[in-house]
């Protein structure tokens, strides 16, 4: 149970849904392009913009999880790069990549951290 309280601490104190979100949809980039559907195959520079749009959408969803405070940074770049995906990455993974970046983004830039409960030691 300790462990499971600490980790309800630990989500709760960042942006994990962002963080999630950014990191799924980077996954979903370099699957798609990976794997190829089996009847579409993704190769030449848009495989090659899939890996390196999904490897910096793992970066920016890592970083807003390690550090909070640079969840600007990370959001306005993944917001960046999920419109670049949508050109460069083949519709930005079918869609489905540049939604999950999308939104990941915007929660990132959009999260707040809540500030300590005060005691009332420190009231007074």
């Amino acid at each position: 149970m300790r462990t499971r309280s600490r980790m309800r601490v630990w989500r709760r104190g960042r942006p994990f849904a962002a963080g999630l979100l950014l990191c799924l949809g980077g996954l979903e980039l370099v699957c798609v392009s990976w794997a190829g559907l089996g009847f579409l195959r993704f190769t030449g520079t848009a495989g090659a913009a899939s890996w390196t749009l999904g490897a910096g959408f793992v970066v920016a969803g890592v970083t807003t999880w390690r550090n909070p405070a640079l969840r600007h940074f990370s959001g306005v770049l993944a917001a960046v790069l999920s419109l670049v995906s949508l050109v460069a990455a083949n519709l930005g993974g079918l869609l489905l990549g540049f939604l999950l970046t999308a939104v990941g983004s915007a929660l990132a830039l959009a999260w707040i951290p809540q500030p300590a409960p005060s005691t009332p030691q420190e009231e007074a």
